[in-house]
């Protein structure tokens, strides 16, 4: 497999679908960044989530176990 990365201007997002339909139909699979960086609620969701994982870490939370993750 070979990664392929590709730089495209914000205004031209209108070719993505073309590229898109290109690389699907050879197997290939699509994966989109920004270069925008999280937004506010996203960064206080990381905070969040590794606070989180400090209090697992030192016995003061209890985790949830994987098992019990998708029982919804």
């Amino acid at each position: 497999m070979t990664t392929l990365t590709i730089s495209i201007p914000d205004d031209s997002s209108d070719i993505i679908s073309d590229i898109t339909s290109l690389v699907k139909n050879a197997g290939g699979e699509i994966s989109i960044s920004s270069d925008e960086g999280l937004s506010e609620q996203e960064m206080d969701l990381l905070k969040s989530s590794y606070k989180e994982a400090l209090l697992i870490k030192d016995g003061k939370l209890k985790g949830i176990p994987a098992s019990e993750l998708w029982n919804d």
